[in-house]
């Protein structure tokens, strides 16, 4: 990473221009103080370190793949299965909207961040403890399952809007798309580790003691607490609007959400684009189940099905990081949606382990070019003005699309007791966000034009 001079102040200071080297060419340059320089770099990579570390814990427990089947196992009705994968983006996402109005004249965000982001991590400790203690207490074990996802989730949900205008001040525009594609490399990288460390701690207790699960949300909270640390390190940026008006009444501030969001025609499709392109989400919590079913396998063979989907979502990340800096979010998320659509049409004619594997690499490769693509155009679509809000009402949206798309699944399920009938309504949702999405504009590049400066957006998950 090499300054070059390139202008002065009118006070006379210089003004550097800084090339991280990430990408060969870039939308617009980054003009910072030299005394920023060392600022710049180090919290680029924090940034990527701090969500890598927090999505590799996840991929332990995974939501998706190991922890289904062992609600079923202890339970779980069907229709509980398929929320699984949900619950935490979904409870990430509701308490963002009611602390909006607080983020929007924030200062310093950092402790507000830091304090938060330590507290939602704590439940995976607990949760692994009375796993510990209690390794056979059945519909305990149960309530004790769901319920650690949702209160990391409500308690992240605080601050999670804080966190999202705390790293928009930090990454410039033409690094973000390389930015979230190198936090999911790193969980690509270790989620293929943490699928041999599921195979083989699994493989080691019966199906239905919890002390295997207990170690992986011990390992998931020791990875929680690296990303704290690196989060931690970040260096806050200064306010760019030091002098902010003061807030609203809070019934003024909720009573204007609706026109805020009607005064945005595209993000109106773009949260139908989201609602209808949650088929991988619907898929993939049933696919597993099936897939054992299906074949025979024993229960600790989730491990070598998250390894396929952790291989997909590397090679996914790479190839999104890639095109995603050039052509934006929306290009590679109709890709993805488009990916599938072709795997919903392939799913019913798998059959052997093999076959599931492979569906489990491109479940993995589309989900994650999705998700990077998602990142990327919602945050370049929010006015800047009212970011946080905006990002808030996205947030909740998709919250509630969560939770309804991964109903639609389980009720598909319950009523046809077929798999099939949910690869086809997840094969119709994807077909239909393809349309949605052919209609939002890409708006990179118009950013000064516009109005809007492309910030960068959180993770719905985690989003997981």
């Amino acid at each position: 990473m090499t300054p070059s001079r390139s202008a002065s102040n009118a006070d006379g200071s210089c003004i550097w221009k800084i090339d991280l080297g990430l990408q060969p060419a870039c939308t617009e340059s980054l003009l910072v103080s030299h005394k920023d320089h060392h600022h710049l770099r180090r919290n680029f990579w924090m940034h990527c370190l701090e969500g890598g570390f927090y999505m590799a814990g996840l991929a332990f427990i995974s939501l998706e793949t190991a922890l289904p089947s062992f609600v079923r196992n202890l339970g779980g009705s069907g229709g509980l299965v398929a929320l699984l994968p949900v619950l935490l983006p979904a409870a990430f996402s509701i308490p963002g909207l009611f602390v909006a109005p607080l983020v929007e004249r924030m200062h310093r965000l950092k402790p507000f961040v830091v304090i938060f982001g330590t507290l939602q991590r704590l439940p995976y400790l607990f949760a692994a403890l009375l796993m510990f203690a209690m390794p056979d207490a059945g519909r305990i074990l149960l309530f004790i399952v769901v319920l650690t996802p949702v209160t990391s989730g409500l308690i992240g949900g605080v601050g999670v809007n804080a966190w999202m205008e705390m790293v928009t001040r930090m990454i410039p525009e033409h690094l973000r798309a390389s930015g979230w594609a190198i936090r999911y490399v790193i969980q690509g990288v270790a989620g293929i580790g943490a699928g041999f460390a599921i195979h083989a701690i699994l493989g080691a207790y019966p199906p239905n003691d919890a002390r295997g699960y207990a170690w992986l949300h011990l390992i998931c909270f020791m990875c929680l607490m690296g990303s704290a640390a690196a989060q931690m390190l970040m260096k806050e940026a200064p306010d760019p609007h030091p002098h902010r008006p003061p807030p609203p009444a809070y019934g003024d501030y909720l009573k204007s959400l609706p026109h805020l969001l009607r005064a945005e025609p595209r993000l109106l499709r773009f949260i139908a684009a989201r609602f209808t392109g949650l088929g991988y989400l619907m898929l993939v919590a049933r696919l597993s189940i099936h897939a054992l079913d299906s074949t025979h396998r024993p229960d600790e063979d989730k491990g070598l099905l998250l390894i396929a989907s952790m291989v997909g979502a590397l090679l996914g990340n790479i190839f999104a990081g890639h095109r995603g800096n050039r052509s934006g979010g929306r290009a590679i998320m109709l890709f993805a949606r488009f990916l599938c659509l072709a795997l919903c049409v392939a799913l019913p004619f798998v059959h052997s382990f093999p076959g599931f594997l492979a569906a489990f690499f491109v479940l993995g490769f589309g989900l994650f070019v999705d998700r990077v693509g998602d990142l990327t155009f919602s945050a370049e679509l929010c006015p800047v003005e009212r970011r946080p809000t905006y990002l808030a009402i996205l947030a909740f949206c998709q919250a509630i699309a969560l939770v309804a798309g991964a109903f639609l699944s389980g009720l598909a399920f319950q009523f046809t007791q077929s798999f099939n009938a949910v690869v086809i309504l997840c094969g119709i949702f994807a077909g239909a966000s393809l349309l949605i999405l052919r209609t939002i504009p890409e708006v990179r590049g118009r950013g000064r034009h516009q109005g809007h400066l492309p910030p960068v957006a959180g993770e719905n998950q985690p989003m997981v």
